[in-house]
């Protein structure tokens, strides 16, 4: 599910509930009623009808709210798709590609990395932020740019698909954790 299309299932999800439930109360507790609902209202049928239009208003509400919560967002997916199908990767596999990529230097321990993607109809853009811990002395600025052309190959050979940018960001284990990293 398109995250825009996500936020307007759990706007309209909200909306109806609180039309249905508000309007509902209004009607049968203290609501001004027109003469027309009042006559409506001394049959017993239009009680039963507006209860079971609420509880189903109610329960269509409450599946597209549990829906638009519970369904990911195609930003968590690369699709790739042709005739014979579709291949969809996750973002927490490409993140664990990058964390492989990542520890595989000597200096570096206590990673983190988050990865995003923008699916269009034709291109896909790849973006990642990594994290890392490094000990004091490093040579930030060339271990920088090999991690990040390291990781862009990576992630290229894994998707199939052009790595937008890598953001790196470097802090010091010792200072940033008061612990010991062995």
């Amino acid at each position: 599910m398109k995250r825009w299309r996500k936020w307007i299932n759990v706007i309209f999800a909200i909306a109806t509930l609180l039309a249905i439930f508000c309007s509902y109360f209004l009607v049968f507790n203290y609501g001004k009623i027109t003469a027309t609902l009042a006559g409506y209202l001394q049959q017993e049928w239009f009680f039963y009808f507006l209860t079971v239009v609420a509880v189903l208003g109610a329960l269509l509400a409450l599946y597209l709210l549990i829906q638009a919560i519970v369904l990911p967002v195609t930003n968590n997916y690369v699709i790739d798709k042709d005739n014979s199908g579709e291949m969809l990767i996750t973002s927490k596999a490409m993140e664990n590609n990058v964390l492989t990529t990542v520890n595989k230097y000597p200096g570096i321990k206590d990673s983190s990395a988050a990865v995003k993607v923008k699916n269009g109809k034709n291109s896909h853009n790849i973006d990642a932020k990594v994290i890392c811990g490094v000990y004091e002395g490093e040579n930030l600025n060339s271990l920088g740019n090999v991690m990040r052309e390291d990781v862009a190959k990576h992630l290229e050979t894994f998707t199939g698909y052009p790595v937008n940018k890598v953001d790196l960001k470097f802090y010091d284990i010792k200072k940033d954790s008061n612990k010991r990293v062995v």
